[in-house]
Parts: C-alpha cells; structure tokens; sequence
C-alpha cells in the first residue's frame, strides 16, 4: 500500500532537510567553529561487530531486530523483485534517492564494494526511494547509471514501502543482513562503503559474526 500523499509529502519534507551534503570542514582555529553532527550516543552492545563501531562507522547501530522487508520493489522494466531472491547471502540494502546528495555520494563506494566481494555470498542492493518533485523511475535509473553504470543492479520503490518496514526514515541509509535474513548492522549516515572498515564488517558478517 502506498503512503498517503500528506504523510509522503511531509516524509519528503523530512528527508529533504536531512540528505544535504556534509558541511564543508571548517578552518583551524576555535573548536566551536566545529559543528556536532555526532547526535547523542548509542547504547551498549553485545554484538560480536562492536569493534568496527569507530571512525566514519561510530554510529553503528546493532540492536535492530528485524528481518529483511517483506515488500516487493521493482527493476528499471517494471519486473517486481523482493529481498528472499538474495536469502543464502549477506544482503547490503542500500536506501537512496537520485535527489539526496550525500546518497549520490556514496553509490559508487557501494558499487566497489560488491566488486570486492566478487565470486562470494554477498549482495549490494541499492533500492532508490520514488518519491519526490519530478522523480521516476526513468530519471533514477539515468541517474544510477551516470553513477556506477551496470556494476550495481538496479531497483526502485515506487510504492515507498521498504522503508516503513525497515524502520527507517534516514537517507542515505545501509542495512547489512546476515544469510538467514536477520539484520546485524545499520548506519543512517553516509560512508565510504569500500574502505577497509566497511570490508572487514561485512567480511565479518560473511564469516557469521553478528
């Protein structure tokens, strides 16, 4: 079912003020000139990835306990896809939109880290958020292929479900599941999802830590 148009108008009024580029570093001088962007601490956790909570991944949350969403979503033919085509492999669910800087940013980042992963159990799925002035399925996909060509698959949410079910409203946002479907990680900041930080966290996800 889709959102109604009030509450999707006043998600996109969200997202929109929260999916800006990152300010620019300010110049040296008086640490207050610094913005805190850290947001308030996560809790403890007991999850056996703690370690790679550090650096640009600090907010790591592990506590989620949920499943990959049940929802279907569609590829640039309009040919429906859901997440239990990926069951058996670590699924990198990447929430974006071809209007959100920092998710433009980031893409290709996600693009090499499939590419690391070649010839082994683990699937970057990008998923662009439809919704937005002028925003279709076309101009997205324009828009993804501009970014990382075909290394990527490309699917597209027109009904704007997933990420209700994700219990998401961050963009960009990448949640890592394990092969049983379980989510183990989520960051809603962007990232450089090919450093190797990000690696070793889904190789770890890889080698059943959670």
């Amino acid at each position: 079912m889709a959102l109604k148009p009030v509450i999707s108008a006043a998600l996109l009024a969200l997202f929109a003020a929260a999916c800006q580029p990152a300010a620019e570093t300010p110049a040296a001088g008086d640490p207050s000139d610094t913005p805190d962007l850290a947001g308030p601490p996560l809790p403890a956790t007991s999850s056996q990835l703690a370690s790679f909570r550090t650096g640009e991944f600090e907010r790591l949350d592990f506590d989620v306990e949920l499943t990959a969403p049940p929802s279907s979503f569609v590829d640039e033919a309009s040919k429906p896809h859901s997440f239990k085509e990926f069951e058996g492999k670590v699924l990198v669910y990447n929430i974006w939109a071809e209007w959100c800087g920092p998710c433009v940013e980031e893409m290709p980042s996600l693009a090499r880290l499939q590419k690391a992963f070649e010839g082994k159990d683990v699937a970057v799925v990008p998923v662009a958020y439809g919704f937005g002035q002028g925003v279709t399925l076309e101009s997205t996909l324009a828009k993804f292929r501009e970014l990382v060509g075909q290394d990527l698959p490309f699917f597209y949410d027109g009904e704007q479900v997933l990420q209700s079910e994700a219990q998401t409203g961050a963009l960009p946002a990448t949640i890592i599941y394990d092969k049983t479907g379980k989510e183990v990680a989520r960051l809603t900041v962007p990232a450089e999802w090919d450093s190797p930080e990000a690696v070793a966290l889904v190789q770890a996800v890889l080698d059943g830590k959670s």
